[in-house]
């Protein structure tokens, strides 16, 4: 290797050293300065309310002052002679590798007094280790970064100092978010499972939403937002009362208390249904559930017989098994008078004289499945049956219970017999006493009960194509009576998410705290149809007031049960609060455990006795103050109470 070459490498080495040198100061320069930033904008957090989005963002511009301070001494370039002249200041080589470096630039470096010198001068870098001259050690500004993380982690520990109105507008403005997250997403819900009718409807939905939008910002104080929530609310209300009349708004709210998603059928589809499941019941259509479950409950009692049949082979199990095969016999009898046809029970008598226990257990199970099945059918029939009879019997009756699509199948039955020509003039008379009769029934479904005037006018007057007109009149005036009932019910589900909103606001209480009253399966006590609630849980009179009226409830999915299916199953909090235990006058005497004090051994005094002496020595103890005055009227009525 020449002598140019040894220079220029230790040089190189030298520049490279340097450059790490000043990136592992930048370094901790850069920590240094970010340590700073950390502490001023902690101590700043934990004095003033500023937002952690700003705290969490300082915190990473501090992370990113040493990758600065590192990239910054790595970018640093050395010149080959600016690095000669340090290595001569540091090596004390008296300026030989700076002149060195300068002779291999100029013209004469041909020279022999250039090559003494640069021999020289290699002679002398040879000698030089970079690594020695530039060691990397912890600078002393390290201890003050050590220091300052320290105060940075105590710091952390410090409970933060808020005035009770910044923590009031914070609770404040969570709550606002929270309302307007739930009012966004219960009206984008609504939409989507019914469709708003009119633009009316859509646009105040379409505010509604707006306003969730709105709040979600958590830019508006309390009395504004309940400001604009009421404005709001009263807008829903004036469009509801444009949309309805009062009478239907009634409707309404009696359609309210139905559970969703059960939407009344016409006659015709009920009773499409009623011969379906007669066709399904077949002889057994006019069997009444209980009697299903009577079979059903003695086919289980038959069942568990048969589990702990003895041995067939011994007296007992001969007379078990007559016994059995008899309650079968008259199970299959009393099933064929319902008009049952039941082959699997059939199976099991045949299996149960081969003394196939297992087939016999088989065949009784098919059985009760069948029977089940047959059941759930009698239940459906049943409440089909109910539903029809709830139907009205004509179309004044329809429209005062407000069925109305009822009353649009008997107006379709109506026209078609107007457009047909075998309708008699009985008949004709007897329509037109019918639409007489719903004149004032129709007066609440708006233009209705004029077209059904027009109707019968042209009836009587023997015009069948006008009065049918008028007729389909009537039955558009209907159906749009039914979007508007649809979308005032839309209202209505938005003004009670408004209303819950308002009171979520003014409450300073979350969305979902606020209740909705409703019906439904649910632990806790309240309106309902056969569903009992937790009698462990307690709620106070302002929550049960809208919650015990089930008077509007209309539940066909679900069976009626009285009072005495309860069950005798006691609530968890219900305990002995005075005695436990039953007393035995001539038994021995529950121990009382007093301090300082016990009595123990039998009793040999009449009870009546006891208490009348335990009453006597407590009014004497109340007359002689020996009962502190704040336990008085407790041992009173304790007293009293043994009395009665």
């Amino acid at each position: 290797m020449s002598e140019k070459q040894v220079i220029n490498e230790k040089i190189e080495a030298a520049a490279g050293r340097r450059k790490i040198q000043a990136g592992w100061r930048g370094f901790w320069l850069g920590l240094w300065v970010g340590v700073c930033l950390w502490l001023v904008t902690i101590a700043t957090y934990k004095l003033l309310p500023i937002s952690t989005a700003m705290v969490f963002w300082l915190v990473i511009v501090g992370l990113s002052f040493p990758v600065i301070g590192l990239a910054l001494g790595f970018a640093k370039r050395f010149a080959a002679r600016d690095t000669a002249r340090w290595l001569d200041q540091e090596t004390g080589l008296k300026e030989r590798l700076s002149t060195a470096v300068e002779l291999t630039e100029t013209e004469a470096k041909g020279s022999e007094w250039s090559a003494l010198v640069i021999r020289d001068a290699a002679q002398a870098a040879d000698e030089i280790e970079p690594r020695r001259l530039l060691p990397l050690r912890l600078p002393a500004l390290c201890s003050w970064t050590l220091l300052l993380l320290i105060a940075c982690f105590a710091l952390g520990f410090v409970p933060e100092h808020r005035s009770k109105a910044y923590l009031d507008q914070q609770r404040d403005t969570a709550i606002i978010e929270d309302v307007g997250t739930n009012l966004e997403n219960l009206t984008k819900w609504q939409v989507k499972e019914n469709q708003p009718q009119f633009d009316p409807t859509e646009e105040v939905l379409e505010s509604v939403e707006k306003l969730g939008r709105e709040f979600q910002k958590g830019e508006l104080p309390r009395d504004e937002a309940l400001a604009k929530l009421t404005s709001l609310a009263e807008q829903l209300r004036d469009e509801a009362k444009k949309l309805d009349q009062a009478q239907t708004i009634n409707k309404l709210q009696q359609a309210a208390r139905t559970p969703a998603g059960t939407a009344a059928p016409s006659p015709e589809e009920m009773q499409k249904q009623m011969a379906e499941l007669e066709e399904g019941l077949g002889d057994a259509k006019d069997a009444k559930p209980e009697q299903f479950d009577e079979i059903k409950s003695k086919l289980d009692a038959i069942k568990e017989a048969a589990v702990g049949l003895p041995d067939a082979n011994t007296p007992e199990g001969k007379q078990a098994q007559q016994e059995l095969a008899q309650s079968l016999a008259d199970l299959a009898n009393m099933a064929q008078q319902m008009g049952l046809e039941m082959p699997d029970l059939d199976k099991a008598i045949e299996a149960l004289k081969g003394s196939d226990i297992d087939q016999f257990l088989k065949n009784m199970e098919f059985s009760a499945q069948e029977l089940e099945k047959m059941a759930e059918l009698s239940k459906a029939l049943q409440n089909l049956e109910m539903q029809m009879a709830e139907v009205g019997k004509d179309l004044a009756e329809q429209l005062e219970k407000g069925q109305v699509p009822a009353a649009l199948s008997t107006l379709e039955k109506m026209m078609s017999q107007l457009d047909s020509s075998q309708l008699s003039a009985e008949e004709l008379e007897k329509m037109i006493e019918e639409l007489q009769e719903a004149l004032d029934p129709a007066e609440s479904y708006g233009e209705c009960s004029k077209s059904l005037s027009d109707a019968k006018d042209q009836a009587k007057a023997g015009d069948k194509s006008g009065a049918s007109k008028s007729l389909a009149k009537a039955k558009d005036e209907l159906k749009n009576m039914l979007k508007e009932m649809a979308d005032a019910q839309n209202l209505m589900q938005a003004l009670g998410n408004l209303e819950r909103a308002q009171m979520a606001v003014g409450n300073c209480q979350s969305f979902s705290v606020c209740r909705k009253p409703g019906a439904g399966p649910s632990s806790r006590p309240g309106a309902g149809v056969g569903m009992w609630g937790d009698d462990s849980l307690q709620m106070t009179p302002d929550q049960m007031t809208q919650r015990m009226d089930n008077s509007g409830f209309n539940r066909p999915d679900v069976d009626p049960r009285g009072i005495t299916e309860r069950g005798n199953k006691v609530p968890d909090n219900m305990v002995a609060s005075r005695i436990k235990g039953q007393i035995d006058p001539k038994g021995q005497m529950p121990s009382i455990t007093l301090r300082g004090v016990s009595i123990t051994g039998n009793s040999k005094v009449q009870f009546q006795e006891a208490v009348s002496a335990a009453q006597s020595d407590a009014r004497n103890a109340l007359n002689q103050d020996k009962v502190p005055r704040a336990y008085r009227d407790s041992v009173r009525d304790y007293f009293d109470d043994l009395k009665e």
